[in-house]
């Protein structure tokens, strides 16, 4: 008897109409697709769960009150929605999670402005947005260039390198284009027994990568095994924001905002630094990779007229290998110290003959 009291009082509790619940999905911003290991919580509260695969949490009973849905994770921007809740009621809430890298908005756009650049397709065209660039990146070097490596038909014999082959085709006969602008060597590398190399491009600041790997449009050219088309983002013209990023080598900033009041412009800037080799110094007597380097990335964009845009981008960095700390234990022919340097900028003028889009 005892017993059967205590499971009717157990269930009585279980289905006690005063408790709410609390449920809902999670989706991604650009491409709709459920996410999954998602972290939601009612803050103030214990009240806690996690995405299925299908982005589907729930969590119950809630006690009646007023309660903030906060949802996270990697890689996308955070996003709070308050509400109260009745006894007994139940709220249901569908999450729209924004990419970090991307710029959020509160309003929906049907038209492009007149300066929106069309990208042109081919049937061999891979795309990379900037959050998946982003999220690929080995988590040694943010390297958007390694997100690349993993597509198909590309393949690297170095994990220290950035350059990459296209069916088979060595990198020369790849064309990195940089907004249009076909790019030589954006590489931190180091030549010799090394063979290390890092891109300068800052993954923050990509807004896509797309590969060509045969049968390129037109105006891509001078290369005869494929065309990496890269485009860079403009600044948020809303409002200012900054974000600050750490990996196993390295540490950045990025910033980002409007110019002037009126909305017409925008700039963004980000700096990387590596410190992997001050670790190396400390913590192991191999001289090999005291490698190290400093790189920058920025871009202004100015509507002068309705029809009219201008563009100023900077992309510089710095890489340099020092072992004079280990001089007497190198080689007769080992390098001892190297510098390298490459410096972009590139000014970039747009007229639309018509203001709005068509």
């Amino acid at each position: 008897m005892v017993t059967l009291a205590l499971f009717a009082l157990a269930s009585a509790w279980a289905s006690d109409p005063a408790g709410g619940e609390v449920r809902g999905r999670v989706l991604d911003g650009r491409s709709g697709e459920p996410l999954g290991r998602v972290a939601v919580q009612l803050t103030g509260a214990a009240y806690r769960a996690e995405t299925s695969a299908e982005g589907e949490f729930r969590i119950a009973p809630v006690a009646a009150g007023d309660y903030t849905l906060s949802v996270s994770t990697v890689g996308y921007h955070l996003v709070k929605k308050t509400f109260s809740l009745a006894a007994g009621e139940s709220k249901e809430f569908e999450v729209v999670l924004t990419a970090s890298t991307l710029r959020q908005t509160e309003t929906v756009e049907v038209t492009a402005g007149p300066f929106e650049m069309e990208r042109a397709e081919s049937p061999s065209m891979l795309t990379l947005e900037g959050s998946e660039a982003k999220n690929l990146a080995s988590v040694l070097a943010d390297d958007p260039l390694r997100a690349v490596q993993g597509m198909p038909g590309v393949a690297s014999n170095n994990d220290f390198a950035s350059q990459f082959s296209v069916r088979g085709a060595d990198y020369h006969r790849i064309g990195l284009y940089l907004d249009g602008l076909l790019v030589h060597a954006p590489f931190h590398q180091v030549q010799g027994e090394f063979g290390a190399s890092m891109t300068i491009l800052n993954g923050d600041a990509l807004d896509s990568i797309a590969l060509h790997a045969g049968a390129w449009p037109a105006n891509f050219g001078n290369r005869t095994a494929g065309v990496l088309d890269v485009k860079t983002r403009e600044g948020n013209r809303a409002r200012p924001q900054f974000r600050a990023t750490a990996s196993a080598s390295n540490a950045g900033a990025m910033a980002e905002g409007p110019l002037g009041r009126s909305g017409r412009g925008s700039w963004i800037a980000g700096v990387r630094k590596s410190y992997l080799q001050y670790l190396i110094r400390r913590t192991s007597s191999e001289p090999s990779l005291a490698f190290g380097f400093t790189d920058g990335q920025a871009r202004l964009s100015y509507d002068l007229t309705r029809k009219h845009n201008v563009s100023l981008s900077l992309m510089d960095g710095k890489s340099g290998l020092d072992r004079r700390d280990a001089r007497a234990r190198l080689g007769a022919n080992s390098p001892m110290t190297s510098a390298f340097r490459s410096t972009l900028i590139h000014l970039a003028s747009r007229y639309a003959a018509r203001a709005s889009a068509c």
